[in-house]
Parts: structure tokens; C-alpha cells; sequence
């Protein structure tokens, strides 16, 4: 679940990262799904020790570890990583009530661990049942639990103090680690470590717009963490509103 977050908030944001840059350098005015920010001034601790994390260390491994490991051999890791989130996103979806999302899921996760080879091969992708992830955040969203305040978190990147716990929750309730041997599960966290590392890698442009091209990095995340959550959740804006740098005039 860690890295399925992590490409959720880093998924192409086309549209939002040119609202968050045009917004953070004194321009429009852009709403941020009404979300308050009270803890400003220790997020924005955070953000920095996050920054200098991503400068020092999460950039520079990422390219290391894509100019030594093949291709293939990346591929098959991201999506080994990927279908053993299934089940914790089955589990999402069925408290969300959203039966439909709950079988796509469940049916990804039996295609790929029958069929998968190990994440040489995509069946569920190539059946056209493609990568929805959910998460407890999410579920409670759909339950009517308000956001609550902005925060960004050490290592995990924004989020609000709902999403953040229900990153935890989906952490400590996630099935997979708990049938695996503690040495299983240590090849998992290293697998995860390296999805991460390929995840900093396929959305480089993305994080080098958000953190070293906008005059205020933290302005920068944090709208478009939240203009893109709200758009994950189908609240607040529209695609095409999010699209036009001048809507909010």
C-alpha cells in the first residue's frame, strides 16, 4: 500500500501541477477543495526535510537503479509490488460498498499470482481489468469522514490527517504481510524500496516541477496533492476546470 500512495499523489497531474505553479509564483488564485492548513509551519519542516531526502537520496538512487537493473527485471518487481496491493484494495472496495470494484480487484490478484509469471506478464492488464487501487482513506471518504487538516508526513509526502490514517490503517491491516514468512516479507520490503525507486523515476518530470521549478515547493505539493485527491474522490473540481490555468479568476 505504501507505494500504490506513492504513485497516486505522483500520478500525471498535467493540468494541477500548472494551477500549483502558476498559484505558488503570485498568480491566480487557486482553491485547494477547502482544506484547512493550520500546521503550516511544521509541514513545512517536514516538506524541507523531505526535499533535501529526495535531493540527496531518493533521486540519486532512483537513477542508479534504473541505469544498473534491466528494464524487465524493474517491470517484474513494480508489478509483483502492484498485485500484492490487490488485496487490501479488494478489502477497500467491498467496505466502500463498491462491489464492482471489489471483483476487478480480486479477479486481478487471481489472473496475476495463476498467470502472472512473477510480473513477466500482465494477464489481468491484457483482459482489459486495469489498476484501480484504493485505499482506507478513500473508504472513509466514501463514508462521509470530513478531511481534516492538511499535513505532509515524514518519508509518505502529503496527505491530510484522514489519508494519513488511513495510510496507517491500511499498513497494519494489509493481509499480504501477515501469511508471509519474515523472510518473505523482507524480500517484499526490498521489492517495495525498489518500486519506489522506479515510481521517482517514471514521474521525474512531475517531482523536479514540484520541487525545484515553483518558486514555493510546499504550495506547490500541497495544491496539487489536494486538487488531485479531490479529483481521485470525484469531489470538488472537474478534469476540465483543472485543465484551464484561468478558471479561477
Amino acid at each position: 500500500m505504501i507505494n500504490s500512495n506513492f504513485r497516486r499523489v505522483l500520478a500525471p497531474l498535467g493540468g494541477i501541477i500548472l494551477l500549483a505553479l502558476v498559484s505558488a509564483c503570485g498568480g491566480t488564485a487557486v482553491p485547494s477543495a477547502d482544506v484547512p492548513d493550520p500546521l503550516e509551519g511544521i509541514n513545512r519542516n517536514v516538506h524541507a526535510f523531505n526535499k533535501g531526502l529526495d535531493r540527496a537520496v531518493l533521486k540519486p538512487t532512483s537513477e542508479v537503479y534504473v541505469a544498473v537493473v534491466p528494464q524487465p527485471v524493474r517491470g517484474g518487481v513494480s508489478n509483483g509490488v502492484s498485485n500484492l496491493s490487490e488485496p487490501m484494495s479488494v478489502v477497500n472496495y467491498t467496505l466502500q460498498g463498491d462491489i464492482e470494484g471489489a471483483v476487478r480487484s480480486f479477479m486481478r490478484f487471481g489472473m496475476y499470482t495463476g498467470f502472472g509469471l512473477g510480473g513477466l506478464l500482465e494477464p489481468a492488464s491484457d483482459a482489459g481489468l486495469f489498476e484501480d487501487p484504493t485505499d482506507f482513506g478513500e473508504t472513509m471518504a466514501v463514508w462521509g469522514v470530513n478531511s481534516g487538516p492538511y499535513v505532509e508526513l515524514p518519508i509518505f509526502g502529503p496527505s491530510t490527517t484522514r489519508d494519513a490514517f488511513g495510510l496507517g490503517v491500511d499498513i497494519v491491516a494489509d493481509p499480504v504481510p501477515q501469511v508471509l514468512t519474515s523472510e518473505a516479507n523482507a524480500y517484499l520490503i526490498g521489492a517495495q524500496v525498489a518500486d519506489v525507486l522506479q515510481a521517482r523515476n517514471d514521474f521525474a518530470r512531475v517531482i523536479e516541477a514540484l520541487f525545484y521549478e515553483s518558486a514555493d515547493s510546499y504550495a506547490a505539493t500541497r495544491i496539487a496533492y489536494l486538487q488531485n485527491r479531490a479529483r481521485d474522490l470525484n469531489q470538488g473540481l472537474a478534469l476540465e476546470d483543472l485543465e484551464d490555468p484561468y478558471a479561477f479568476e
